[in-house]
């Protein structure tokens, strides 16, 4: 896991005084090495900051160069390398280090764009040809590791977080996109970002430039950009289809895969393989534990391949409804972990608050839950930690699996629809005002979605005097959904269930835009590796077929259950709360309320909202906090 950095000008020589200053900023995502590489011709720049994970030796040193041609600054981790190096051709005999880096960049060398196919893990990375001119890049399937990047025709500029490009660059200017997105959603989906300059390449995308003279084009100033999708969630469900047709073993009901004993078994197998393929460390791998049923899980999983001292940690907020502390303490003594517990308090938040906006880069409503942990698992000493990300999205944890189905069910009877326009004007001002805006459009495209993931409607957004909205906004928005939308299902040979409709959704919305990109930047941000082991694309394919049959409405995560086989009762029983923060209590109650309030105004200039107009005590406390966070970025 590392920090990169790259510039390619096709008008200056690079500095290289401010590469690596650039570089440094994000030192923190790579404390262990550092490195740059400058092209002979001085055109182009790769920069890398380390956390050493695999081969701890100088022989994974990055940048990293074969054939005196190929150099690749590269973050995250390639589970399977072991297996591809058996694939390489003529490289293999060159290998010198026991790393993956060494292993994608020879791939690439002998492969080409071909490799992307062949990777299991999370990765965003960039490979220079010196010979051809060319850089190639490309992100991980769910967009577990990130990649910026600005191009304003002379200079193409690329790195792990805004903030090293925001230093190159120090002229960077608010997208009004961005934050209307955050807005209306708590996140800024890719490919917008904070900054008008910026995109963040889309997960399961690629991206090639070549910049050789005899092939270049003027009109894009010496550079041929182009960006390809090489994979999306939708081939999940194509995989799933043909499997289920083409294998007669299969027990196959109405067209869908039936969640037997035998269904069970492959299931469980995928989890262990998961789990066991996202061990591969050569350091201490430890787990976050919060007591609920995915962290669980994994600590469980991780028993089961032979991990015989493990780690856990859990945070506990003292005096809290919310407090998990008890139940990861009894996930911990059931399974014999070494736990450590961090009491965190109100006033601790308040404290950290500014290192906590300097982590985040732009505005998130969630994730700190994620700082204050991985915080806690490197003050114990850790580098790794595996997390239970992804088990809601997979396994159906969340409530809008139960009530989307339910709705579009209701919703789809013409009867419904009549009734609700009539009752509509009496009942609305009970109704919260996402419930409003859905049944004014019950028909609109995802819209129970955003009934459930939404944050301000739009006609809260206009009571607050937001009313932007632009051409641009609507085509990066269409570009976000073509991972996973309603509208991509026509183009799947076979229509998607309502269930595992909202599997597609959250992992496509709220996991990837929120979920991961914040675990990255706070996890990060203490130069701690997050790994997800259920966000794998192996184990997505051999689950999402069984959702429709395996679900049940009573226990939602009954397929995870059933395939761990060893989860205590007392964690698979309980009420389910997730891993978070008691905010509530503090935005409107405590002490952070007084902060939020004296920062408010911040933002009363740059967005036109109208303040008088607000009843912050009826204020849901995620709206307060949207506010809070987007004060500290305008």
């Amino acid at each position: 896991m590392c920090g990169i950095f790259g510039v390619i000008n096709s008008k200056e020589k690079i500095d290289e005084g401010r590469v690596i200053a650039a570089r440094d900023i994000i030192a923190h995502r790579g404390p262990d090495d550092l490195g740059i590489f400058i092209s002979p011709d001085k055109t182009t720049a790769l920069a890398h900051r380390r956390l050493s994970i695999l081969d701890l030796s100088s022989a994974a040193h990055q940048p990293m160069t074969t054939d005196d041609r190929y150099t690749i600054v590269f973050n995250g981790e390639i589970y399977n390398y072991q297996e591809l190096k058996k694939r390489l051709t003529t490289h293999i005999s060159q290998v010198k280090s026991s790393s993956d880096t060494e292993v994608l960049l020879d791939l690439y060398a002998d492969y080409g764009s071909d490799c992307i196919s062949m990777l299991r893990g999370m990765f965003a990375f960039a490979i220079w040809d010196d010979k051809e001119k060319t850089l190639f890049a490309a992100r991980d399937r769910f967009g577990i590791k990130p990649f910026y990047f600005l191009n304003n025709g002379n200079e193409f500029i690329f790195s792990s977080e805004l903030k090293a490009i925001k230093y190159y660059k120090d002229n960077l200017t608010p997208s009004m996109e961005g934050i209307d997105a955050f807005l209306r959603t708590g996140s800024i989906p890719a490919p917008l970002t904070i900054y008008n300059e910026v995109s963040s390449l889309l997960p399961g995308h690629l991206l090639e430039i070549d910049c050789h003279p005899e092939r270049s084009l003027p009109a894009v100033a010496g550079r041929r950009i182009s960006i390809k999708n090489y994979w999306s969630f939708n081939d999940l469900f194509e995989e799933s289809y043909k499997s289920s047709i083409e294998n007669s073993k299969l027990n196959i009901k109405n067209s869908k895969l039936v969640y037997d004993t035998d269904a069970k078994k492959k299931i469980r197998a995928a989890l262990l393989d998961s789990v066991q393929a996202h061990m591969v460390s050569d350091v201490e791998v430890g787990a976050f534990l919060s007591g609920g049923i995915d962290s669980t899980a994994i600590v469980s999983l991780m028993r089961q391949v032979g991990q015989e001292k493990i780690k856990t940690i859990n945070i506990s907020f003292p005096e809290s409804k919310l407090d998990e502390a008890k139940y990861a303490r009894k996930a911990s003594d059931f399974y014999n972990t070494s736990n450590y517990e961090y009491n965190l308090t109100e006033h601790d938040v308040i404290a950290e608050l500014d290192n906590i906006f300097f982590s985040m880069e732009q505005p998130t409503i969630d994730g700190i839950n994620t700082y204050f942990v991985s915080k806690a698992a490197r003050d114990l000493g850790l580098d790794v930690v595996l997390s239970g990300v992804g088990g809601d999205e997979l396994f159906g944890g969340y409530p809008s699996f139960r009530n989307i189905p339910k709705l579009k069910k209701i919703m789809g009877l013409p009867l419904a629809q009549f009734a609700l326009k009539s009752s509509l004007p009496l009942i609305k001002n009970r109704l919260p005002a996402k419930a409003i805006e859905y049944f004014k459009n019950p028909m609109q495209p995802d819209s129970e979605y955003k009934l459930f993931r939404g944050l301000f409607t739009n006609a809260e957004l206009k009571s607050l005097g937001w009313n932007f909205e632009s051409e641009t906004t609507n085509v990066k928005r269409q570009m976000n959904t073509m991972n996973g939308s309603s509208s991509a299902q026509s183009a799947l040979p076979c229509a998607l269930s309502d269930l595992q409709y909202v599997s597609m959704m959250e992992s496509t919305h709220y996991m990837r835009n929120q979920l991961l990109r914040d675990s990255d930047v706070f996890s990060m941000a203490h130069s701690l590796e997050l790994r997800v082991p259920f966000v794998d694309h192996i184990l997505y394919n051999n689950v999402l077929p069984y959702l429709d049959s395996g679900f049940d409405k009573i226990h939602p995560k009954k397929m995870l259950i059933d395939a761990v086989g060893d989860l205590p009762r007392e964690i698979t029983h309980r009420p389910k709360m997730g891993f978070t923060f008691p905010f509530e209590e503090w935005v409107k109650r405590g002490f952070l309320k007084e902060v939020i309030f004296e920062n408010l105004d911040e933002i009363k200039s740059v967005l036109g909202i109208n303040y008088q107009d607000i009843n912050f005590e009826s204020l849901h406390w995620s709206r307060l906090w949207a506010l809070f966070v987007l004060s500290r970025f305008v």
